[in-house]
């Protein structure tokens, strides 16, 4: 995607691009009734699409991790090498989608230190509150676990950045015990050391909401 010369190329100039981006886009859509990264928003241009193209801005690592039956459909708008079906794991849901990605990337020696997760069904975020977790990655002088946001719903885990070394011990965590976490916000909150907390800026709220049914649209 072109960048054109200007204020706001002037501050993603300044981005981190060692992280690798995920998007997250391996939900079931129930609510929804079809696949949400296949939903049309504007004129050529899909849920996938446009959250493809906003985060090849910051990075030309990008991902899609995704259910193995996705695969045909999303070939038909992003290269196969950047799809990520879900591995054979004793976790459902988001953290299966993550831990996924994480094998997959360590695997294929494609990893960085962090990955940066976003999930698919908030088309509308704004560049500048992608930018800020990087803003305070880009800071850190000492080794972080995470970075997340906080809104008015509470801490937000599908959009924030993951340290490779704490997705390594959940992946060994998640075969020693009997009945693996599944809560994201569960395993966050007991990362050590701590993760960086941020509060969302209210008058960006609105952008960053789930798109759970059509009339959220």
């Amino acid at each position: 995607m072109v960048v054109r010369n200007g204020p706001k190329a002037a501050w993603m100039n300044h981005t981190n691009t060692k992280i690798t981006f995920v998007l997250l886009a391996g939900g079931k859509s129930v609510r929804m009734g079809e696949d949400k990264g296949l939903i049309s928003i504007h004129q050529n241009s899909n849920f996938l699409t446009k959250a493809f193209k906003k985060l090849n801005i910051f990075s030309k690592s990008i991902f899609v991790s995704i259910r193995e039956e996705q695969t045909e459909l999303y070939t038909n708008y992003i290269p196969k090498t950047s799809l990520i079906p879900d591995k054979d794991l004793p976790v459902d849901g988001p953290l299966k989608g993550i831990l996924s990605s994480y094998l997959y990337l360590k695997e294929n020696k494609l990893s960085n230190d962090f990955i940066y997760f976003l999930p698919i069904d908030i088309p509308f975020f704004k560049l500048r509150t992608i930018k800020r977790l990087f803003d305070v990655y880009n800071t850190q002088t000492k080794p972080i676990q995470g970075i997340f946001y906080k809104s008015n719903s509470g801490l937000e885990p599908l959009c924030g950045i993951y340290s490779s070394a704490i997705l390594s011990e959940w992946i060994k965590n998640i075969f020693l015990d009997k009945i693996p976490e599944l809560s994201l916000q569960k395993r966050i909150k007991n990362m050590n050391p701590e993760p960086i907390i941020m509060n969302l800026p209210s008058n960006e709220e609105y952008n960053f909401r789930n798109i759970n049914t059509k009339k959220d649209l």
